[in-house]
C-alpha cells in the first residue's frame, strides 16, 4: 500500500496542469493536496521526455512550455535504473498480456504503474482504458481521475 500523501503523476495528470485555467488540475489539486503536500509529487524520467515530445509536437506556445518546465522541476523525477523496476515490469507486462489488458500496449504506462509500484506511491492517472482494471488489485494502488472535471472514476 502505498504512502499516505506520495503520488506519483500519470504524464496525462502533469499535462493537464499545463492548461491555462484548467479546473480539472484545480480539482485535482485541491483533493489531494499535491501543492501543499510535504511530499513532492513524483514523475518518472519517462514521463519528462513524453511531455517534452509531446509539448514540441503540438506546437505550445512559450507561456505553456514554461509552465511545464515549472511543473517538472517542482516534481520528484524517479529513475527507472532500478533492478527492482525493471522485475516489476516484466511482471506486469506478463500479467496484462496473459489478461488480455490494454496497458499491455503502452510500454510507458507499463513503467509508469512498475515505478509506482516499487516507489510504493500512488498512481494519479486519467487513462481509464490501461489503469482502471488493476484498481483494487495487489499490482498498484491506483486512483482514475476523469479528465474534464477532476473527480474520481468509479
Amino acid at each position: 500500500m502505498a504512502a499516505a500523501g506520495a503520488y506519483m503523476l500519470d504524464t496525462n495528470i502533469v499535462l493537464l496542469a499545463t492548461r491555462a485555467g484548467s479546473s480539472a488540475s484545480a480539482a485535482i489539486d485541491a483533493r489531494f493536496g499535491l501543492s501543499q503536500s510535504q511530499f513532492r509529487p513524483a514523475i518518472r524520467e519517462v514521463s519528462v521526455g513524453e511531455l517534452l515530445a509531446f509539448a514540441r509536437s503540438s506546437k505550445w506556445g512559450e507561456s505553456r512550455r514554461q509552465k511545464l518546465r515549472l511543473a517538472i522541476d517542482q516534481m520528484l523525477v524517479i529513475p527507472i535504473s532500478r533492478a527492482e523496476i525493471h522485475a516489476r515490469w516484466a511482471e506486469l507486462y506478463s500479467h496484462a498480456k496473459a489478461k488480455g489488458l490494454a496497458i499491455q500496449h503502452d510500454h510507458n504506462d507499463v513503467w509508469i504503474g512498475a515505478t509506482a509500484s516499487v516507489a510504493g506511491m500512488t498512481l494519479l492517472s486519467t487513462d481509464r482504458k490501461a489503469f482502471l482494471p488493476l484498481r483494487g488489485t495487489a499490482w498498484l494502488d491506483v486512483i482514475v481521475i476523469d479528465p474534464s472535471t477532476g473527480h474520481l472514476v468509479s
